[in-house]
């Protein structure tokens, strides 16, 4: 990308990059009968995702005046297999009342890079349905 000159870094975050996990969504509730997960984000999770976020702002600065675009997008919760309690319990978190589909996130890559967003480096696009504006 140097030697051309030209090129386009995208960079995969997460929403938990930018605001903490709701702990709350792993744990048992007896009041709904929800079993809870045993999983939680980890503590290395957020942070290497924040982590990714300012790496993509560093690394626009840094390659900006050889014509390389670096930016990221943050997205949130996945459709996965999850169980239904889960993402009940999750997608109450979410304005839109659902987690991303897998193809969701075919849209902002492509236009980030590609031409159309030619003059934006440096960006955290944030693919959430909504969920960080709470």
């Amino acid at each position: 990308m140097v030697n051309q000159q030209n090129g386009s870094i995208i960079n995969i975050a997460s929403d938990v990059g930018v605001i903490s996990p709701d702990h709350r969504i792993y744990k048992a509730d007896p009041k709904t009968n929800y079993k809870g997960m045993n999983f939680n984000s980890p503590l290395s999770y957020s942070v290497s995702k924040a982590g990714v976020i300012h790496m993509t702002k560093y690394l626009a600065t840094y390659w900006a005046e050889q014509g390389i675009r670096v930016n990221s997008i943050s997205p949130a919760g996945v459709n996965n297999d999850h169980s239904e309690d889960f993402k009940n319990r999750l997608t109450n978190l979410i304005p839109m009342g659902r987690m991303a589909f897998p193809e969701e996130l075919k849209g902002p890559i492509v236009f980030l890079s590609s031409n159309a967003s030619s003059f934006i480096t440096g960006s955290n696009l944030i693919v959430d349905g909504g969920r960080t504006i709470w």
